[in-house]
């Protein structure tokens, strides 16, 4: 599972990619990438493996709730609506 959530600020968009993976060992990998939408490479990843999928998927609805609190939205999405159905994917 990929989300993508975008935002702009000071007239460059920003992105904010969140994958959530299961490895080999039955565990869950949450990898985050981040930067601007003109650079080919990310500007920062941040990988956290978790013992479970669930820990993993209320890691991601922390992380989804923090970043549109910050103002990044799916792309197309309105400012208000987004949220609860990443979430409701999500599980």
């Amino acid at each position: 599972m990929v989300t993508i959530l975008y935002r702009t600020l000071n007239h460059k968009e920003r992105y904010y990619s969140i994958q959530l993976l299961p490895t080999l060992f039955g565990e869950a990998l949450v990898i985050r990438s981040y930067g601007s939408v003109n650079n080919h490479k990310p500007t920062g990843e941040i990988r956290n493996v978790y013992e479970t999928i669930q820990e993993a998927h209320s890691s991601v609805s922390v992380l989804l709730s923090k970043k549109y609190k910050r103002g990044y939205r799916l792309k197309g999405k309105p400012m208000t609506t987004g949220l609860e159905e990443e979430k409701e994917r999500l599980c």
